[in-house]
């Protein structure tokens, strides 16, 4: 093995049980490292550059696989796709005399094919490949929090406030304390400070005994409009976090405002 050269690595595609891909047409990826093509529950991806060892090539390709991952999480509900690594072709580039061959064929990873879940639902398109998203360690961090009490680990508040408070840390740092590091956050992602205002007011005034984030003079459980206004507004604020660091400037952002979420009534 003079010149090992990673050609390509496989990836299965699986979801929750309850989630079923009816026939999906193909989808194509082609960024400037590799190019792949996702079909029949199977990624293969093409190395475009030179990689000499399956590790490096999985770290390149992982990383947006990751982003595809969360991205898909946030728009369609968790479980939707995850990428599970099977196998790699590697070459070497410089063979004996006898011919160019395969040098190494990755050991394969085998599963069900599936993660938990419950009601089936039928789909029949694999959910798109992001563009300008980053699963940076901050995106990482809110998705983890958010999974968290999507798995009933923690209550709604709780990882709502965490949520906020980590968004005005990384993207209002410039500020120390108070209403101007909520500001300067709402600037740096493009978000309306009436969004971010109203959810540090519902996740610290709002709760019963159980699940209040702090003690209230008078607990006032959140209305199931409220419930659900927080739930979208958090995956908006990991999603927004997630293209900004995919993009890191603020001129090609949207602004997000109140009207993009259903009314906290």
């Amino acid at each position: 093995m003079k010149e090992p050269h990673v050609e390509s690595l496989v990836y299965r595609a699986e979801s929750a049980k309850d989630i079923i891909y009816d026939d999906p047409p193909p989808v194509e990826v082609d960024i400037d490292k590799w190019e792949g093509c996702l079909e029949n529950g199977i990624l293969t991806c093409r190395m475009k550059t030179h990689y000499a060892s399956i590790s490096d090539a999985r770290k390149e390709i992982e990383s947006y696989l990751r982003a595809w991952e969360v991205n898909a999480n946030l728009k369609q509900g968790k479980g939707t796709i995850k990428f599970v690594y099977q196998d790699a072709n590697v070459i070497d580039l410089a063979p004996p005399k006898t011919g160019r061959g395969v040098v190494e064929i990755g050991g394969v990873i085998t599963g069900t094919g599936t993660m938990a879940a419950s009601v089936q639902i039928i789909r029949k398109r694999y959910p798109p490949p992001p563009k300008n998203f980053i699963v940076s360690p901050d995106v990482e961090t809110l998705w983890g929090r958010y999974e968290g009490y999507l798995d009933g680990k923690e209550h709604l508040q709780a990882m709502a406030f965490f949520c906020l408070n980590t968004v005005e840390g990384i993207c209002g740092r410039q500020e120390k304390k108070g209403n101007k590091r909520r500001q300067a956050a709402a600037h740096t992602i493009k978000i309306d400070f009436e969004v971010l205002n109203t959810l540090g007011e519902l996740t610290s005034t709002r709760g019963d005994k159980t699940n209040a984030r702090k003690h209230l003079a008078q607990f006032l459980p959140l209305t199931g409009t409220e419930h659900a206004w927080i739930e979208s507004v958090i995956k908006g604020l990991i999603y927004r976090v997630g293209e900004y660091s995919g993009c890191c400037d603020n001129n090609t952002l949207t602004q997000i405002t109140m009207a993009d979420f259903p009314r906290p009534e």
